[in-house]
């Protein structure tokens, strides 16, 4: 008997910063992580990528403060800002497959970031959302 195991893409750095929505894999390393339903999934050209910063520690700490998936799809944002060059951004479905998190959380934590100040959403509809990355009131 074998098992098939779903996989995910990750693009490369350089087709995200071009055009996020129709981005393709780019190396073809693989890196396994558990997903939701506790099987694994493979993620392609995910080796190489890392978070651009500086990423302000007071923003990081009052994100993860919010429980939940919260600091994990904060420093998706961060990622997605640091490919992007820019503090805003449209977000696609590859931020919840990097975060692992389901678009239902994935709104949720988006709105707990947003009531905290620190993202504004603009949303468009039957589209995702455009993402802005704001400074932290101190």
């Amino acid at each position: 008997m074998t098992h098939t195991i779903p996989t995910i893409t990750i693009p490369h750095e350089s087709d995200l910063r071009d055009d996020p929505e129709h981005a393709v894999a780019g190396t073809p390393s693989l890196l396994v992580i558990p997903n939701q339903n506790g099987a694994t999934e493979l993620i392609r050209g995910f080796f190489g990528l890392f978070i651009k910063g500086p990423i302000p520690l007071a923003w990081l700490q009052k994100a993860n403060a919010l429980g939940g998936s919260t600091g994990t799809v904060a420093a998706g944002l961060w990622f997605y800002a640091g490919l992007k060059k820019s503090r805003r951004f449209r977000i696609d479905r590859r931020l919840d497959q990097l975060c692992c998190v389901t678009r239902q959380t994935r709104n949720i934590v988006l709105g707990r970031l947003q009531s905290h100040s620190l993202i504004n959403i603009y949303p468009k509809k039957g589209a995702y959302p455009t993402i802005e990355v704001l400074d932290v009131k101190q």
